[in-house]
């Protein structure tokens, strides 16, 4: 019987390992180290990062429940610390879900001040309220990195931050720009565009990534491209194209609604000059 269990032994681990190559497979979320205490998780279209020394973990936008159990299983998997910090970049549903997954009674949720309001009320039980707010700007050390949050006013939504990871000098960037390149809606009067203070937005951002020489960034939208280069940063600052569409932004700024103009008796509804 002992030499039949041994003769089977090879088969058996074949298996084990068949088995658990497909399940990193099938898995949505896929996780890429960007240096011996950042990775980089990915789950369909958004992106997120972990940052963790021996003690801490945190994590930058769970995005949701699927994914924070992924992340979750990957920080035992690899002998990490469980969630001490979850960071929010802003109040959108799409980057925050699966809180729930990640924190115990210690966890600290942290987001800037203004997202306040949305989640006042919050009846999404995904969808975990923080319990530290910042005003301008917020630092966690974790082991060798420093990790350090900003915010430049309205942008995405009221309350969009900017995470620098400052001995990496990697920004992550979780909208509006990509790897890609600058990428806006192209209807400037949507809800949670603010375009009147946007210039002043990415401004900040250019002079951050100059003070601090920082080359390359990480976006919140997946691309192939793990690394956008700071250069991208200059070209979200919009530029208007033509007399129509200055005249678009400008009432988009004004009125805050969504804009039709009538020339020649034809509907011409305002886009976001690309």
């Amino acid at each position: 019987m002992f030499k039949k269990l041994l003769g089977a032994l090879p088969l058996l681990l074949f298996l084990g390992l068949f088995i658990q190559t497909n399940l990193l497979i099938a898995s949505d979320v896929a996780f890429e180290e960007i240096n011996a205490q950042i990775t980089l998780f990915k789950s369909s279209t958004q992106q997120g990062l972990i940052i963790t020394d021996e003690e801490r973990s945190v994590v930058i936008d769970p995005i949701d429940r699927k994914t924070a159990n992924e992340i979750k299983s990957f920080l035992q998997q690899t002998n990490k610390s469980s969630v001490t910090e979850i960071i929010y970049t802003h109040s959108h549903w799409d980057r925050i879900r699966g809180g729930e997954a990640l924190k115990d009674k210690k966890t600290a949720i942290i987001a800037q001040k203004n997202c306040e309001i949305y989640f006042s009320g919050n009846k999404n039980k995904e969808v975990v309220e923080p319990n530290i707010y910042f005003d301008e700007s917020y630092t966690l050390k974790i082991g060798e990195e420093i990790l350090k949050l900003h915010y430049f006013g309205p942008s995405h939504g009221e309350c969009m931050l900017i995470a620098e990871l400052v001995n990496a000098k990697i920004l992550f960037i979780p909208d509006l720009v990509s790897t890609k390149g600058a990428r806006f809606p192209k209807d400037p009067t949507l809800p949670f565009l603010r375009p009147a203070t946007l210039g002043a937005f990415f401004d900040s951002m250019q002079n951050l990534a100059n003070a601090k020489q920082i080359d390359v960034f990480i976006s919140g939208e997946f691309n192939e491209k793990t690394f956008g280069s700071t250069e991208i940063i200059k070209t979200g600052v919009f530029r208007v194209s033509s007399d129509l569409s200055k005249d678009c932004l400008m009432l988009a700024v004004t009125s805050g609604q969504r804009l039709v103009q009538f020339v020649n008796k034809k509907v011409i509804r305002c886009t976001w000059p690309m």
